[in-house]
């Protein structure tokens, strides 16, 4: 990276995704014909994943073992540019693993993450890269991280933080750290954890946006799945319509919406409306589902502005 370049870093997991999705039947309990992959994945590092294949220098902060599996995922974040220059290969341990299976329709049946690794992501593990994350023109976090570290983030982060939240199970993690955050992309399960709010239409969503804002969340943008996604600052609200045209794999659509967050703000600056973002994210998320992959080969810059038509 050349000298003064702006650049992204994200703070987060990084696993092996072995990936299994059914063919045109599936049933539970049974052996099921379909197509098995194995790509890396975690949600940390498909962000990162994304944001490289959109142009933007991105340093992945993460941890991964010295075993087989950490070899492959070393070897797969240098091919796809993701920048592992201050992450670290942790001797004798076990890398992060994430086994999931898809039904027919492209959505998740089962799962089960192996992810003890992150637990060595502690404050003092960050605390000698603190310097160069503060440099970042964005910081992303993802909620795999403990809550201790999450909350050392908060408080010693000084460039504008995003957050995924991950899961439900997840989400208080971020609960002591809000007004600190500057963007936040939870869905509406995420929401109501942290509002108490049901969000259950486009109208309780705005609730909860208004209600997140208020508890000093700069930007909200909630995931409401078929109806697309609500982006929210200050008074002001949208709603982003999908554009998908057919559904492959709801695998990794989160993490493509988040990272076409942090790019658009990269890219166009704070100033950047809300309805732009929101196309933004759609058109992204649409080339990602119509693809088995968790990160979308196809996804580019060129691409997302054709899909927005």
């Amino acid at each position: 990276m050349a000298a003064n370049e702006e650049y992204v870093v994200v703070v987060g997991g990084m696993n092996l995704d072995i990936a299994g999705l059914s063919g045109p039947v599936y049933r539970e309990r049974d052996s099921n014909i379909g197509k098995v992959g194995m790509n890396v994945g975690g949600v940390g590092q498909n962000i990162a994943h994304n944001l490289a294949k959109l142009g933007v220098p991105t340093y992945l902060v993460t941890v991964y073992g010295d075993d087989y599996w950490g070899r492959i995922v070393e070897e797969e974040c240098e091919k796809n540019k993701v920048l592992l220059t201050h992450a670290q290969k942790l001797a004798g341990e076990k890398s992060s693993i994430y086994l999931y299976i898809n039904d027919h329709n492209g959505d998740l049946v089962t799962a089960i993450n192996d992810m003890g690794i992150l637990t060595n992501m502690t404050p003092a593990f960050l605390e000698p890269r603190l310097a160069f994350i503060n440099e970042a023109k964005i910081v992303v976090l993802d909620c795999n991280l403990p809550k201790e570290t999450i909350e050392w983030i908060g408080q010693n982060v000084t460039a504008p933080i995003f957050v995924d939240p991950v899961s439900v199970a997840k989400t208080d993690r971020i609960a002591g750290i809000l007004d600190k955050i500057d963007t936040l992309k939870p869905n509406g399960y995420e929401s109501a954890l942290l509002t108490g709010i049901e969000v259950t239409d486009v109208d309780s969503a705005r609730k909860a946006a208004e209600k997140l804002n208020e508890m000093g969340v700069k930007h909200v943008f909630i995931s409401l799945g078929e109806q697309g996604i609500l982006c929210a600052k200050d008074t002001e609200s949208i709603v982003a319509r999908p554009l998908a045209k057919k559904i492959v794999s709801t695998n990794g659509a989160g993490d493509t919406t988040m990272a076409t967050i942090v790019w658009s703000r990269f890219a166009y600056g704070s100033d950047i409306s809300l309805e732009k973002v929101g196309r933004l994210t759609q058109a992204a998320a649409s080339i990602n589902l119509e693809s088995p992959l968790a990160v979308a080969p196809e996804l580019s810059v060129e691409h997302i502005l054709e899909r927005m038509g």
